[in-house]
């Protein structure tokens, strides 16, 4: 009896150890895997035992996002996200600072005269999931010794325009006021000797009176 016994319980003790071994291999079969072309995989051979659906012997494919300039960038240009993946199936999605961007679904996102740090995210839905990454955009205050020189070359650029053209509006009313003054004195010159012509016929030829 005792040998029976002993039997029966490494008897049952073996078929739960192989029902739990075929449960925990079948959990990892192909079916609960991601699709095979998730992975990178060493020797090009994908086991049959997954990991949170990532095969043992394999890593799962990811997406590379960079920016152009590099970061920390200067306060005010523009920046340009990039955003490079091999996920099969794969669309791009782009966060800024965790809002969605509508329309935006390009493997480049743009900021135009970015002014504050900011994180850029790209989502990509695709047959293994979703995977994103984000990048960090560091913004360098802008140098404010250059920003004055500017303004201060500008205002003195103006103001030599505005002297120019002052001196040219000048310079053309002189020129209008010797013309009118010209023309006032060649107007009277004529009128003066007649004037002169008649005084002297009337010297020369005095007029008699009458008795």
């Amino acid at each position: 009896m005792l040998g029976r016994g002993t039997m029966r319980v490494f008897g049952e003790t073996l078929l739960i150890i192989t029902c739990l071994h075929l449960l925990g291999q079948g959990s990892g079969q192909s079916g609960t895997c991601k699709p095979d072309n998730c992975f990178i995989c060493w020797n090009n051979t994908i086991s049959n035992i997954c990991s949170n659906g990532v095969p043992e012997n394999c890593t799962m494919k990811d997406l590379n996002v960079t920016m152009e300039p590099t970061s920390p960038v200067d306060e005010g240009l523009d920046v340009t996200v990039t955003c490079i993946h091999d996920l099969p199936n794969g669309s791009i999605s782009w966060l800024k600072n965790d809002e969605l961007q509508e329309g935006e679904n390009k493997n480049t996102f743009q900021i135009k005269i970015i002014l504050k740090n900011t994180n850029i995210t790209c989502m990509v839905k695709s047959d293994c999931g979703d995977i994103k990454s984000t990048i960090t955009i560091t913004v360098k205050a802008a140098n404010n010794t250059s920003i004055i020189l500017i303004c201060v070359g500008g205002a003195a650029a103006l103001l030599m325009l505005f002297a120019v053209g002052m001196k040219i509006v000048l310079r053309r009313g002189q020129e209008s006021g010797q013309e009118e003054t010209k023309t006032a004195e060649h107007g009277e010159h004529p009128q003066h000797c007649e004037h002169r012509h008649q005084l002297l016929l009337r010297l020369s030829f005095p007029t008699t009176e009458e008795p």
